[in-house]
């Protein structure tokens, strides 16, 4: 028995008592409060005996900030590992036992396992952000297709001025090793 059960045990005995005797309408009050106590305890241990299977999903949802940290960087690291096995930077020899033989089926069980593990470990970091994307303006299609045209005409401009540029000085470095030689 705990602690708090045998207090209550022994309130119950002491109400028996003073039933016995005169009994005011207070202490009947009381009586009837504590007793609504005592079963709201009894409901809860029994809710947490039935729900005692899942206390580990739960304590997972909470958030674990340096844990997080963590997990993020093991995935990162198992998620380059399969990469690297699968392009052939990192071999695993064929000797070594139950992947020796399927390497790239290491690889991609390490990839889906990291790219799983990294997406659960940044979810409490973005999950604050989602009710403020309900709160943001987004652009009508004409105005978005307006900016999106400026910006493409710009980046057109862009690119075709760097690639002048690199012609000419492509030219004027070949006209000066020309003559240097």
């Amino acid at each position: 028995m705990s602690k708090e059960e045998k207090d209550l045990e022994q309130e119950e005995n002491a109400l028996e008592e003073t039933s016995e005797k005169e009994v005011t309408e207070d202490e009947k009050i009381k009586a009837d409060v504590e007793k609504k106590i005592k079963k709201s305890i009894e409901k809860k241990e029994e809710k947490e005996g039935q729900l005692g299977f899942y206390r580990i999903a739960e304590y997972l949802k909470t958030e674990h900030k340096w844990e997080n940290y963590l997990f993020v960087a093991v995935s990162i690291i198992t998620l380059v590992l399969g990469f690297l096995i699968l392009n052939g930077a990192l071999v695993v020899k064929e000797d070594f036992p139950l992947v020796g033989n399927h390497p790239n089926v290491l690889a991609w069980i390490l990839i889906g396992f990291a790219g799983v593990a990294l997406l659960y470990s940044l979810w409490p970091f973005f999950k604050p952000a989602l009710p403020e994307f309900k709160k943001i303006t987004w652009l009508t299609l004409p105005k978005f297709l307006a900016d999106a045209a400026r910006v493409f005409i710009f980046m057109t401009i862009m690119v075709l001025m760097i690639l002048l540029f690199n012609y000419l000085i492509s030219g004027l470095l070949a006209n000066i090793i020309r003559v240097l030689d």
